[in-house]
């Protein structure tokens, strides 16, 4: 269908058709984050008539999306909004494609919907299948990356979030991403001259706040663990091309996803655990199976536009960090 067109994706899908369609694969949510003023989009999508109690990062996709060529958008396996989402896109005649994880892991359903996807930009399942060992290669970078951040503090905790947040597009340009993701492994240093401090994981969707994981650090806080950024990278290397997609944590249930935060934390030496939640997201109940299951000092941080952390937040964030440190 397409050919050499800007996609937009509302979250991480298999990435290998876009790749083979020679269509440039744009994440709305990086893009929306990104802009130089994201909260203006979140009002231009109020003024059409998004409700204010939306979360904001379905206003902020809408107002970038009508940038693009086309939409895919997971309806099954992210946010409950997003199938409205499309259905405001086709009233603005964006073309638009619904993608869904199955609940159960069924392989077959998967390739069924992948088909699908290859279908919709102009390509085939084999095609795609071409792309599998260069994508699972760009994504090792970025979890090399994450491995000298835990392991050593030898990158800095921005640079190994967002390595790993931007394997969902590889910024656009894989090469361009590969360029620079290896400059930073090649430019590790033997630890940041300051490897004291808590411990921390950073769990829950990715924060519309900005500057979250810089001031925890500016706190004293060492964050060591990115849950969804990292399953982003696809860390299960097993299988072919399609069973990373299978094993992917964060469509899925949520004991799956609490499974690979417990192997984590106990791997990574993790003192305490920071959940992120957005504002008016189903995901907020997650945080009731998350403080019941996870055995660590625990901190929900809700956050609504984007911007800095207010200080409110500085406030608990700065108090709990003591409180860690007082263990």
């Amino acid at each position: 269908m397409w050919s050499h067109m800007r996609i937009g994706i509302t979250t991480t899908v298999p990435i290998e058709p876009f790749l083979s369609s020679g269509n440039e694969v744009v994440d709305l949510n990086n893009l929306f984050i990104g802009a130089e003023e994201p909260s203006r989009l979140v009002e231009e999508a109020q003024v059409i008539g998004y409700p204010r109690n939306i979360c904001s990062w379905i206003k902020g996709l809408y107002a970038k999306s009508l940038e693009m060529d086309g939409v895919v958008g997971v309806v099954h396996g992210d946010c409950s909004n997003t199938e409205s989402l499309l259905d405001t896109l086709r009233l603005k005649n964006v073309s638009m494609h619904p993608f869904s994880y199955p609940s159960e892991r069924d392989r077959d359903l998967l390739v069924g919907e992948i088909e699908d996807l290859c279908t919709y930009l102009g390509t085939t399942l084999e095609e795609a299948a071409g792309e599998g060992d260069r994508v699972e290669e760009l994504r090792s970078l970025a979890r090399k990356v994450d491995e000298l951040r835990w392991n050593g503090l030898n990158v800095s905790a921005e640079d190994a979030f967002g390595c790993q947040l931007s394997t969902s597009d590889f910024d656009s340009d894989p090469d361009r991403w590969e360029r620079g993701v290896k400059d930073i492994i090649s430019n590790a240093g033997k630890g940041d001259g300051d490897q004291e401090g808590p411990r921390l994981a950073l769990i829950g969707v990715p924060p519309i706040i900005t500057d979250l994981i810089s001031t925890l650090e500016d706190f004293g806080g060492r964050s060591v663990f990115f849950e969804t950024a990292r399953q982003f990278t696809m860390p299960s290397s097993d299988g072919d091309w399609i069973d990373r997609y299978l094993s992917y944590t964060y469509p899925y249930s949520i004991q799956g996803r609490i499974e690979d935060i417990m192997e984590q934390v106990r791997m990574r030496k993790v003192d305490g655990v920071i959940h992120y939640v957005q504002s008016f997201c189903h995901r907020q109940i997650d945080d009731i199976m998350f403080r019941d299951a996870l055995d660590l000092p625990f901190l929900t941080v809700e956050g609504n536009l984007p911007g800095p952390v207010d200080e409110r937040t500085k406030i608990r964030l700065e108090a709990f960090l003591d409180l860690l440190e007082g263990e």
